[in-house]
């Protein structure tokens, strides 16, 4: 999938090529009119204009492309039926394999060149017989020709190889960012991602004028069980409780690990009451399932701290009052759900 930056790279290369094609085939026109040659005075200036106009289309950019990729066929076509100036019209080819991968791509890019050599070898064959340029030497066709598959392999090779790396940093990149936002042991979100998400939540709160609430949930007597189990056993018993907050999430829900064995739920669209339902269903979900492991078996229970989050408040207040109210529920018993 590509970016809006890559959109944005891709739009200014295909304008500066645009840019540079019509400047160029200006000057030639201007020579052409020099020399009285008007056939190929007004392709080129026709085909100036054309290049120019991907200037001017805004937002689809793969129609500018078309525009002067195929301007260029037709024009590179043209040079070699007529010969361009003094009969060296066909050695504009060249610069025909670059802008084709570029703007197509390796696969498609290799099927209009194709095309495009076919094409070029029934002009050169065919031009004398339709009052198109005479050329003197046969030969001068089949060295035309290699060199540009040559040309063209080169520059299939370099598309292939820079497909392949731009796939890898893609790759890469999105393999940092889970890194940076994720939590190695349970694949939650992390804390980082989440407080970013929060904020952005909280504005969408304010602006629409919708409840927004958030659960503390911390593992009751979690130290026993490393020390009863090991801690191996533990970080089972964290997976266990994150795979059973993905049952109950809804898109929108983030549940993330917040340290150690607490965790934080954001929940948008929610009123208070809404999450300590939520709350009450987890807690009775960890009890109809208990962590099975090696022939182990034990019960998760949790304390959960909720809090709703007014306009007026702050995400750091906000978050306090979670907090307070996990504590209330630590200090009541445990397993317990504290809210206001």
């Amino acid at each position: 999938m590509i970016n809006y930056s890559d959109k944005n790279e891709r739009k200014l290369i295909v304008r500066s090529f645009a840019f540079i094609g019509s400047i160029t085939t200006l000057i030639m026109a201007c020579f052409a009119f020099a020399d009285n040659d008007t056939l190929l005075f007004i392709a080129l200036l026709t085909s100036s204009m054309l290049f120019i106009s991907p200037c001017f289309i805004k937002r689809q950019d793969y129609v500018g492309g078309w525009v002067v990729l195929y301007t260029l066929y037709a024009l590179m076509l043209f040079l070699v039926f007529t010969g361009g100036s003094h009969g060296t019209g066909p050695i504009w080819i060249y610069i025909v394999s670059p802008v084709t991968f570029f703007i197509r791509g390796l696969r498609k890019g290799i099927v209009d060149i194709s095309l495009f050599i076919f094409a070029v070898i029934i002009t050169f064959v065919f031009a004398e017989y339709f009052d198109g340029h005479v050329y003197d030497s046969e030969h001068l066709l089949l060295r035309i020709v290699l060199s540009f598959i040559i040309v063209a392999l080169l520059s299939g090779f370099y598309e292939y190889f820079r497909e392949s790396y731009s796939q890898k940093l893609i790759q890469l990149a999105k393999n940092n960012e889970i890194l940076a936002t994720t939590d190695p042991l349970t694949n939650l979100p992390n804390r980082r991602y989440t407080v970013e998400r929060l904020y952005d939540e909280k504005s969408l709160s304010d602006k629409s004028n919708t409840s927004l609430s958030i659960m503390i949930i911390d593992v009751d007597d979690f130290k026993k069980i490393n020390d009863q189990f090991g801690h191996q056993v533990g970080d089972c018993a964290l997976i266990h409780l994150a795979d059973t907050f993905r049952r109950f999430s809804t898109e929108n829900d983030i549940f993330c690990r917040w340290g150690g064995e607490e965790f934080l739920c954001v929940l948008p669209q929610t009123k208070a009451d809404d999450a300590i339902v939520l709350a009450k269903q987890i807690q009775q979900d960890l009890l109809r399932h208990p962590v099975h492991i090696n022939e182990q078996s034990f019960t998760l229970f949790v304390s959960v701290g909720v809090s709703e989050i007014s306009h007026s408040d702050s995400i750091d207040s906000a978050i306090k009052q979670a907090d307070e109210n996990l504590y209330l529920a630590k200090t009541s018993g445990k397993n317990k759900v504290c809210g206001v």
